[in-house]
């Protein structure tokens, strides 16, 4: 991994490209907007992570009071986030550097702390940034994060829970979405015990608002705090409210299996005490778009709903289950269209119906629950911005799904000689201009692998990934190109030749066919070498 140390031009020869692109992000914030981006903002993230350690001296330099630019400041919190994004990325497939990267990152952080050059303001938006990430924190930081909170609470009197409850409800504006991503940034570098508490304070305080964040942590990534919300809540069950009722029924089936009877016990507490579950508003979708799945099984939705005069963009990312959701701020039709159209452009999304993202959500709902996993919290909040009365984890099998789409598939198509041609040339598909370039292995394993055929010829290198790597990992491919043969005629459906094709291809590399023979397929191995080689020489 490489650390950029260059000079830029553009805002100044005396700028590194960190400072540069931290004074556009400033620019952007200070102009209301968030900043844009861009292949080469991804590809600096993707090349340069140990620049996370000149975005933390930017940010801690310019923020106020030690610092008079807090535009700025947050500018380099921007690209902090979108690097320790890209460094979790790489620890998810596996790459023992990026993990001590993170790791030598943090007990940076907490050696300032503990120092005394990182005040707690400062700390927690650094706090903030790791949780956005995705990142845990570190023992040693949350140790230091202790220690930090003890100073500055050791002289104080004690704290009226109901006083500080009020406070965050209302610095939320009286919403408990907001309250719960509140309450879990300000809790990431804190103990398990104080998040627990916490969601105990919650249920317990005379507070609807508070109540209903409780219930919202039902969905809390943490075994121990989705236990002890719903104990704590059931002491309080005949305060629930309705729409905490109708959240505990839609919700439910998204918690693993022996979770659930602790639910259903406080649905019928509640309901025993005269609540009865809020009906779902009607709420309309105006538009879906979609991204194709990528070679990380990466997909990303968005959804345009009315909300009054203005519109409200739903955001959600599927990678082995919900990874990621939220429902944007309302924006003016203007900047609604500007947003969808970037989409299309920038993210080559496309129009997609509203039973496809249905099946999508469900069918990763499903994934999630047979982990044992529950989906972030605002996925409830998309359903109920959307109004997806009917989610639930609902598995698509890939013998009915390829069976659907071949269906539709003239018998000549799958005679023999013509499954073989489509195969043959399946690497050449014109629909998967673009959208294929993303398909291609990259982690610690497969760089792993690659070592045993360095030297020999691309083609060579190839052919030796097919039969020891990819092969290996068929299934996922399988998933992949019937996941964008959906997708295709969802978003193509006049050009059937594509993802008729594709579907072929897919069934073929379920069914165990030499994936020699499958133009795609050496494709995604000659992208693979590619990949490999570019990692290598940065």
């Amino acid at each position: 991994m490489a650390r950029h140390t260059g000079k830029s031009r553009g805002l100044g020869s005396d700028l590194s490209t960190t400072d540069q692109l931290a004074h556009r992000a400033a620019a952007a914030f200070a102009k209301g907007r968030s900043p844009s981006s861009s292949k080469a903002l991804e590809d600096y993230f993707d090349r340069f992570p140990l620049e996370i350690f000149a975005a933390l001296d930017g940010a801690v330099a310019n923020m106020p009071p030690a610092g008079q630019q807090q535009a700025l400041a947050y500018g380099y919190l921007f690209l902090l986030e979108g690097l320790l994004l890209h460094l979790r990325y790489r620890i998810d497939r596996g790459y023992a550097e990026a993990s001590h990267l993170v790791a030598e990152f943090q007990a940076a952080v907490a050696g300032r702390v503990r120092e005394g050059s990182l005040a707690l303001p400062m700390l927690g938006l650094i706090v903030g940034v790791l949780q956005q990430a995705g990142i845990a924190a570190a023992p040693a930081l949350v140790e230091a994060s202790v220690e930090l909170g003890d100073q500055r609470t050791s002289s104080a009197v004690e704290v009226d829970l109901d006083v500080v409850t009020k406070d965050l409800v209302a610095a939320c504006g009286g919403d408990p979405f907001a309250l719960v991503a509140s309450g879990a940034e300000a809790c990431h570098a804190m103990p398990q015990e104080a998040r627990i508490a916490m969601v105990v304070g919650f249920a317990s305080a005379d507070n609807p608002v508070a109540r209903a964040a409780a219930v919202l942590f039902l969905l809390d990534p943490s075994p121990e705090v989705r236990i002890a919300s719903v104990g704590a809540l059931a002491q309080v069950s005949a305060a629930l409210s309705p729409v905490d009722v109708r959240r505990l029924i839609a919700f439910r089936d998204w918690r693993p299996e022996p979770e659930r009877a602790a639910i259903d016990a406080l649905i019928r507490r509640a309901r025993e005490a005269g609540v009865d579950p809020a009906p779902w508003r009607a709420e309309r979708v105006e538009e879906i778009l979609a991204t194709a799945v990528d070679g990380s099984t990466s997909q990303g939705l968005l959804v345009v709903s009315p909300s009054g005069r203005k519109k409200r963009l739903s955001s959600i990312l599927v990678k082995n289950g919900i990874a990621d959701a939220f429902v944007g701020e309302e924006m003016s039709l203007g900047q609604t269209r500007s947003v969808v159209q970037r989409a299309v452009v920038e993210g080559q999304m496309a129009p997609v119906s509203r039973a496809y993202l249905d099946c999508v959500v469900c069918d990763q709902l499903a994934i999630l629950v047979a982990g044992g996993r529950v989906p972030p919290v605002g996925l409830l909040d998309v359903a109920e911005s959307v109004g997806a009365t009917g989610w639930g984890p609902v598995k698509l099998e890939f013998d009915v799904v390829v069976g659907s789409l071949l269906a539709a598939v003239p018998a000549a198509t799958l005679a023999p000689p013509s499954v073989r041609a489509i195969l043959a040339r399946s690497g050449d598909l014109v629909d998967l201009i673009g959208v294929a370039d993303s398909w291609f292995e990259d982690d610690a394993e497969v760089s792993r692998l690659s070592a045993g055929c360095r030297g020999a010829s691309r083609d060579k290198r190839a052919e030796y990934m097919l039969q020891v790597c990819i092969s290996k990992r068929r299934g996922k491919w399988a998933d992949v190109l019937l996941a964008t043969a959906v997708w295709l005629r969802e978003a193509a459906p006049a050009n059937r030749r594509c993802w008729r094709d594709l579907a072929v291809v897919a069934k073929a590399v379920a069914e165990g066919r030499n994936l020699t023979e499958i133009g795609l397929m050496v494709r995604i191995a000659l992208q693979t070498v590619d990949c490999l080689d570019a990692n290598r020489r940065s």
